[in-house]
C-alpha cells in the first residue's frame, strides 16, 4: 500500500483548517509529497528520511536552519512498514499528541483504503468468474480456466443447477437465497443459479408479487444451455401472450418448432392477411382459442362466450381463408404451428 499524495494533500488540508500548525506528509523515501507549504513540495524532509532509517518517533527541540524547526517527525504503518511520514512544525509537548493522532487517523484510513480495494477486486473476480461461467454450454472439462478459478472459489460447478433469469426494473436488491449465486447483467437482467426447487418457488413468488418476468431454464451442469432456455421462455411468453411459461420444459416443443425454420411463409401471408381487419382478427382468435380447447366444440364455445354455431361458422371460414381444416387433425396441426410462426412474425415486426 502506497501514501498516494491525492489523499496526503486531503488529509494536510482538512488539519491545518483546524490546528495552527503547518503540517508536512512525506512519502516513504523521505520526499514531501503534500505540505500546507506548497514551495516545499517534492523536495527531500532530512527530519523524515532520519525518522525512517530509524523506524521511531524523532522530535527535535530546537531549530536547525530554515526546514530544521522545532516539531516532529512520525511513521505511519501499513501492515508494519513504513510508507510515510507525518510532520507538524510547533513546540513538541503541543504537536507531538496530534501528530500520533494524525498518524493513526491515516492508518486507518489507508486500512478502510485497502479492505474497499481488496473488496472490490474480490468482487470483480468473483463478477467474472460467474460471468464465464453463465456461457458455458459445452463439458467443464474443456474449460479449464473455470476450473482453477471454480477451485480457487471453492465452487463446485459439477452440480447441476438450474438458471433462473429475471426481467424487470429494481433488480439490484431482488432477495437471493444465500445458498444461490447471482448475477446482475443489467440493472433490468438477473441471473440466478440454485440447486433447490424451493427456492425457484420462492423467486416465481416475488417475481408475481412484483410483476416481473422469470424464466426457468433445465438442470444442468452446463450453465449456458440453461440459461439460454430461461430467456427463451420469457421470449416464448411475450410472443404467444401466455402467463403460464415459467419453465422450459413447458415450451421446449414450441422453442423446436420455431427454430426449425418451416416452409410456411405462404401460410403467414396468409395469417397477415386476415389480421388487417377486426373480423380477421376474430377469426384468429377463434381459432387460438380451439386449439387451447383441443378441438372441442362445446368447450371452444364456452370459453369465447358464443355459440356452437357461431364457432362453426368461424371454424368454416377460417377453412376458406386460410385453405386448411381445423376439423381436420392434420390441417389443424399444420394450422398451430402456422399461428406460432404469424405470432413470432407479429412479435419481431414490433421490436
Amino acid at each position: 500500500m502506497k501514501l498516494e499524495s491525492e489523499l496526503a494533500q486531503s488529509i494536510v488540508n482538512k488539519m491545518m483548517s483546524k490546528i495552527p500548525y503547518n503540517i508536512n506528509m512525506m512519502d516513504e523515501n523521505g520526499y514531501i509529497i503534500a505540505s500546507g507549504s506548497s514551495e516545499r513540495l517534492n523536495t527531500l524532509h532530512v527530519g523524515a528520511l532520519d525518522a525512517i532509517r530509524q523506524k521511531k518517533t524523532l522530535i527535535m527541540e530546537r531549530s536547525h536552519g530554515e526546514n530544521g524547526q522545532p516539531g516532529v517527525n512520525m511513521p505511519v504503518h501499513f501492515n508494519k512498514n513504513i510508507i510515510g511520514v507525518i510532520g507538524i512544525t510547533g513546540e513538541p509537548k503541543e504537536v507531538v499528541p496530534l501528530a500520533s493522532l494524525l498518524s493513526t487517523a491515516t492508518e486507518l484510513l489507508l486500512n478502510q483504503s485497502y479492505a474497499n480495494q481488496q473488496k472490490l477486486i474480490s468482487e470483480t473476480y468473483f463478477n467474472r468468474f460467474l460471468y464465464q461461467w453463465v456461457q458455458v454450454k459445452n463439458a467443464l472439462e474443456k474449460n479449464q480456466s473455470l476450473l482453477i478459478d471454480a477451485q480457487k472459489l471453492k465452487i463446485d460447478i459439477f452440480r447441476n443447477r438450474y438458471a433462473i433469469v429475471i426481467k424487470g426494473r429494481h433488480l439490484s436488491n431482488f432477495p437471493v437465497d444465500t445458498s444461490d449465486f447471482k448475477l446482475l447483467i443489467a440493472s433490468n437482467n438477473l441471473i440466478i443459479l440454485t440447486e433447490y426447487v424451493g427456492n425457484i418457488e420462492k423467486y416465481k413468488h416475488s417475481c408475481q408479487k412484483h410483476k416481473l418476468d422469470i424464466g426457468v431454464g433445465q438442470n444442468t451442469t452446463r450453465i449456458g444451455i440453461s440459461v439460454a432456455e430461461a430467456q427463451k421462455v420469457i421470449e416464448l411468453r411475450h410472443i404467444l401472450h401466455n402467463s403460464e411459461f415459467k419453465y422450459y420444459k413447458q415450451v421446449r416443443l414450441i422453442d423446436k418448432l420455431l427454430s426449425s425454420n418451416l416452409p410456411l411463409d405462404p401460410l403467414i401471408k396468409r395469417f397477415a392477411s386476415i389480421n388487417q381487419t377486426t373480423a380477421g382478427q376474430e377469426l384468429l382468435q377463434t381459432l387460438n382459442a380451439f386449439i387451447e380447447n383441443n378441438g372441442n366444440i362445446s368447450e371452444t364455445s364456452a370459453f369465447l362466450h358464443i355459440h356452437r354455431n357461431t364457432l362453426n361458422y368461424r371454424l368454416k371460414k377460417i377453412k376458406d381463408d386460410l385453405q386448411l381444416d381445423p376439423h381436420n387433425y392434420h390441417d389443424l396441426f399444420h394450422l398451430y404451428i402456422g399461428s406460432l410462426y404469424f405470432a413470432k412474425f407479429v412479435y419481431e415486426q414490433g421490436k
